[in-house]
């Protein structure tokens, strides 16, 4: 009886026009997405990606020559991988920044009676700003993706093909000749659910075919084992985010006796928890959670180094024990100069790590705000997964700070085996003037696995199971609790 009452709210689907408006509009969209996709932003990303990772491997190898001066100015910048699934969603991976800067930042002439010293500063992390905003995490609704086409697109349209399942039967009359012949309710909340979820599925499924089929024909584009398991579990996400809507519409339906009054309720909530809360909540959860301007920061910071320089220029103890340049240079001289950097470069990280932390604490509480809104719940879930947006981000930062640790030790392991050397770290003077093999240095690698991926997606793909269980049990009751007349 399930099949036969679904087969027949398909077979009304499928010659109505909202049906075939859905085909078009999919389909028209998801290809729009593909092209754009494959045509102009993801070579575009991958070229610059290509030539920033050439010219980094380059800069190593010159400042490999000697083991100093790869100490001192680090092992250059590290970049993010443009993800080959980012036509999935977006998120802002166009608008963070693509890699952490991890040079010297330019020295400084230091003259005196007897005295002469040219230095570079020691490196650290610098995380720098590619587009400038406020703060460049926060959530953004606008690129055309699966994220627009599924999230915003297909809520409306399980809607419009929901909200008279009910209502509009009810209206006419024919509600109550269906329940006079000794079906359960709950088979027929079932079978209209089976049948709206089969039709909109049907042009879902042939927009992600056609989609898939121009990304996977570009040369530039091959997913591997892993992506494409993302990719099956994103498919997977989507059909349960369609069916919450689907749940939505039945439950609203169920309530009235005429299917324009459902309409106008559905399209109320839609507008809500779909467009006004993802695009309104953002910005103003940002202001519960301040985050200091970089001007601030860099006051703050630069008052730290002028302290540092101060304490350090005074009794001019920079210059007692003569320059690190000397030949052969003193030690107590390599080591006052080591502090003086260490400490300079020491306090641009925890300036410029504080700050970073606490714009993530910023995106990580707006975010929470605005998973009311199962729209954004499912963009993020499919930002997690695709790669893309704040959750990628915030992985590729940890990730640089871990190899920061992992650079150092490296440094001062190399220096440690050369007898020569004074071992005195962070001066180019004080550590080993060898060469280094190239082939020896740690190179900085991102790793996205399917584990790590799933993980950032775990927290919305169990709300999203959540919603529509609780979707699903407030119809139910609903429908249960109605008059059929």
């Amino acid at each position: 009886m399930i099949w036969h009452i679904a087969k027949r709210e398909i077979l009304d689907n499928l010659t109505r026009f909202r049906f075939a408006l859905t085909v078009v509009l999919v389909m028209a969209l998801m290809v729009m997405n593909a092209v754009l996709f494959v045509s102009s932003q993801y070579p575009r990303r991958i070229a610059e990606y290509s030539q920033d990772i050439n010219a980094a491997t380059e800069s190593m190898k010159e400042r490999s020559a000697s083991l100093g001066e790869l100490g001192v100015k680090g092992p250059g910048d590290l970049y993010k991988k443009p993800s080959p699934l980012a036509f999935i969603a977006t998120g802002a991976d166009a608008k963070l920044p693509k890699r952490v800067t991890a040079n010297a930042s330019s020295g400084s002439n230091w003259t005196a009676s007897n005295f002469h010293y040219s230095h570079s500063n020691n490196w650290w992390l610098e995380y720098t700003q590619d587009v400038f905003q406020k703060n460049d995490a926060l959530p953004n609704f606008t690129e055309l993706d699966w994220t627009f086409i599924i999230g915003l697109v297909m809520s409306f349209m399980a809607i419009l093909f929901t909200y008279d399942a009910i209502s509009g039967e009810r209206e006419v009359g024919t509600l109550s000749l269906l329940m006079s012949n000794s079906v359960s309710r709950a088979t027929v909340l079932l079978a209209k659910f089976i049948g709206a979820f089969l039709t909109l599925m049907l042009p879902v499924l042939i927009g992600i075919l056609l989609n898939l089929m121009i990304v996977n024909a570009s040369k530039l584009v091959s997913l591997d084992g892993s992506e494409w398991l993302r990719f099956g579990i994103i498919v997977v996400i989507s059909a349960l985010y369609i069916s919450i809507f689907l749940w939505l519409g039945l439950c609203i339906s169920s309530q009235f006796s005429n299917s324009s009054s459902s309409l106008l309720v559905l399209l109320l909530i839609w507008v809500v928890f779909v467009v006004l809360i993802p695009n309104t909540m953002g910005a103003l959860a940002s202001g519960f959670q301040q985050v200091p301007s970089r001007s601030e920061v860099f006051r703050l910071k630069q008052a730290k180094l002028d302290e540092i320089h101060e304490r350090y220029w005074k009794d001019r103890k920079l210059f007692q024990f003569g320059s690190p340049s000397d030949n052969p240079p003193n030690i107590e001289a390599l080591r006052t100069w080591a502090g003086y950097l260490t400490e300079r470069a020491d306090a641009k990280s925890r300036f410029d790590d504080a700050h970073l932390d606490k714009q993530f604490a910023q995106v990580g509480f707006t975010q929470q705000i605005t998973r009311l809104s199962p729209a954004a719940i499912y963009k993020y879930a499919l930002e997690s997964l695709a790669g893309t947006g704040f959750a990628r981000h915030e992985r590729f930062v940890q990730q640089a700070r871990r190899y920061r640790k992992q650079f150092v030790d490296f440094i001062q392991s190399e220096d440690r085996a050369d007898n020569e050397s004074y071992h005195v770290y962070l001066v180019k003077e004080g550590l080993s003037q060898k060469p280094v093999a190239f082939s020896s240095i740690p190179k900085f690698s991102e790793k996205l696995t399917v584990g790590s991926a799933f993980k950032g997606a775990l927290l919305d793909l169990m709300l999203l199971v959540l919603l529509a269980l609780l979707l699903f049990m407030a119809t139910v009751l609903a429908f249960m609790r109605s008059d059929v007349k």
